[in-house]
């Protein structure tokens, strides 16, 4: 007699979960760094073409664009972004207001700006909506005899998203010339013909000759990807938009180390490549950051704090964990420094908040001329210090961009901060602080006096002279002091310029489980946030790399990944009064990345030799084990 069917012959879990698993594999497969890779190249091809049929420079929009081109045939950069573009948001951005491609328009008769987009869209919001705003409202202002119609692509504008459009184009340019207060005869007259928006696809007619343009600028809106209508598994490993979000897939691969190293990426196992990235990364020569000068003024500059060269300044200002440092005993007698003690990321501007309230009192103790060179840094350069550097020419700084140690009296207040936060920008637009660290210098400069705000005295009080380094080769006078606080140790392994070396010893008692010795290397990168799952507290991913060498001589390769996490008593945890560091199992099923806890660090304590030492909070179990971990600092 046959067998009576049950739930579970229906329902098939097993065959369900392997069914799932293998459209998962798939998934991550087409979407694989080697794919990635091999789109752009052949994506690049048909950017060059473009530049090549109208025979104009390339400018990349910022940081998609770079990808497609390579550093060779770059001329510029620019920054418009998608969210000005999208629907009910439009806007013209005052911060972002990419005079650096009007001159190069000017000089070169137009220009060809690239981008992409992800599946789903023919191009991205930026080029339909974003830059054809912003050309229209340069053309009003700049050339105000003339009624000058808002362009848009009607591939992907609908007729009454465009008259909604319209409709806020003369807000805009009022609000451009009255805020900006840009100058209007200067940038007239090198552009000295408007603008207009031109779209190209992959699916678009390239005309085989020059087309000529006599009566506008023409500004090529290239989307460099062709559009996908399916899934990236029916593509063949091609795949649109492949180097949009590069902070998840890219290992840390810039544009121009991929360009570089081209041929040796694509000739690379999937497996590998990352391990390639890797050497490359570390090969490649760090980033020389040059600091950019303000204008108007003539002596303040913003600049990243990594490696920082002190000598040509006399004030330096650092919104640092650890105060900035030098070999030059000179220097820490000569130049005056403050340091604002502030983290990274979200932190950082939250610290900033305070510790701007130390800033008037020590620019108003200096003697400043015209003659003294001013200096503000931060670890990116573009954050912070840009904050600080607003501040200043908020308070210290007049129409004409001369710097006093005395207050200058103007009314501060919105517009008063972006027509000087206009001044940075247009300076290097690449110095765009974040949302948080201007609502820091906003609460400092127009403090709500419903809030009770901290006096400096009350503020644990900045450090105002250079850390001394001793020179190469010396034996320095007094010990090495390290970091004292869980937030500067976070904050240093990430700032380490090198990869990280280890070296584990693994000892089993089962017969089963091999013993050996793992050495490699490690590396700690930033934590992608997602827009499903906001990241609340700084956290990095720590990727290592090795051999696995077991007491048989036997050799594996060996990686893993865990999440490292600065927790706050912020992050609603009643069990602890000050941070600690916590580190959690990298999970790549979820969309974060962050799995269960692993390990939480307990208090730092002095070691007998004057590190830091310190132990898990809490021993747990492993399976069948007792777990627990120690850490030392030295």
């Amino acid at each position: 007699m046959a067998r009576v069917l049950t739930q579970s012959d229906l329902i098939f879990p097993t065959q369900s979960a392997s069914i799932s698993s293998a459209l998962s594999s798939l998934k991550r497969s087409a979407l694989s760094i080697h794919n990635r890779l091999s789109s752009i190249t052949q994506d690049s091809k048909f950017v060059l073409s473009v530049a090549e049929a109208y025979n104009l420079p390339l400018v990349a929009n910022e940081r998609c664009g770079s990808w497609y081109i390579p550093p060779s045939h770059k001329s510029g950069s620019a920054y418009f972004k998608s969210t000005d573009g999208h629907t009910n948001e439009w806007t013209f951005s005052l911060r972002r207001l990419n005079y650096q491609v009007l001159e190069l328009v000017g000089r070169e008769s137009g220009c060809v700006i690239v981008d992409s987009t992800r599946r789903g869209k023919s191009m991205p919001d930026a080029l339909s909506k974003t830059v054809p705003i912003w050309c229209c409202v340069i053309n009003r202002a700049l050339f105000p005899e003339d009624r000058h119609e808002l362009y848009t692509s009607p591939q992907a504008v609908s007729e009454y998203e465009h008259s909604k459009i319209e409709e806020r184009i003369e807000d805009f340019v009022k609000s451009f010339l009255e805020v900006c207060k840009p100058d209007v005869e200067d940038l007239r007259k090198k552009l000295q013909q408007p603008l207009r928006p031109v779209w190209v696809t992959q699916t678009s007619l390239i005309p085989t000759e020059t087309p000529s343009f006599p009566h506008f600028h023409p500004v090529v809106l290239c989307t460099a990807s062709r559009r996908v209508q399916g899934a990236e598994a029916s593509e063949g490993g091609y795949i649109q938009g492949a180097a949009d979000d590069h902070e998840a897939w890219a290992h840390g691969l810039t544009p121009k180390v991929f360009w570089d190293n081209a041929n040796a990426l694509l000739s690379t196992n999937e497996d590998e490549i990352p391990s390639l990235i890797s050497e490359l990364l570390e090969k490649e020569k760090g980033p020389e950051f040059t600091p950019t000068l303000v204008k108007p003024t003539s002596n303040l500059f913003i600049s990243s704090s990594q490696n920082v060269e002190v000598e040509g300044f006399d004030l330096i200002i650092s919104c640092t964990l650890s105060p900035l440092s030098t070999s030059n005993a000179d220097f820490i007698k000569t130049k005056k420094y403050l340091q604002l003690q502030c983290q990274t990321n979200k932190l950082g501007s939250r610290d900033l908040r305070s510790q701007l309230q130390h800033l008037p009192s020590f620019f108003q103790q200096l003697s400043i001329t015209f003659r003294t060179s001013i200096l503000v840094c931060c670890p990116t350069g573009k954050d912070l210090s840009v904050g600080v550097s607003l501040a200043i020419l908020c308070l210290f700084v007049n129409d004409d961009g001369e710097i006093s140690n005395v207050p200058t009296g103007c009314k501060i207040d919105k517009t008063f901060i972006k027509q000087r936060l206009a001044w940075i920008t247009t300076s290097a637009p690449m110095l765009n602080p974040s949302r948080q660290t201007l609502n820091a210098v906003n609460a400092f400069l127009m403090p709500d006096p419903r809030e009770h705000t901290k006096p400096p005295s009350a503020i644990p009080s900045p450090i105002t002279q250079l850390a001394y380094t001793a020179p190469e080769h010396s034996t320095p006078a007094d010990p090495i002091k390290v970091n004292r606080t869980p937030q500067q140790i976070f904050s240093t392994l990430l700032n380490n310029t090198h990869p990280w070396t280890f070296t584990r010893t693994l000892t089993s008692a089962l017969p089963t489980h091999p013993s050996g010795t793992v050495t490699g290397t490690a590396a700690f990168s930033p934590l992608p946030t997602t827009t499903t799952s906001p990241q609340r507290t700084p956290a990095y991913v720590y990727s290592e790399q090795g051999t696995f060498t077991t007491t048989t001589g036997l050799q594996f390769a060996a990686r893993r990944k865990y999440i490292y996490m600065l927790k706050t008593p912020d992050d609603d945890d009643e069990s602890s009064s000050e941070p600690y560091i916590a580190v959690y199992f990298h999970d790549e099923e979820e969309r974060d990345g962050i799995g269960g806890l692993f390990v939480e660090m307990g208090r730092l304590q002095e070691s007998g030799d004057g590190g830091l030492e310190s132990g898990s909070r809490e021993r747990h179990l492993c399976a069948e084990d007792v777990y627990g971990a120690s850490w030392r600092f030295g």
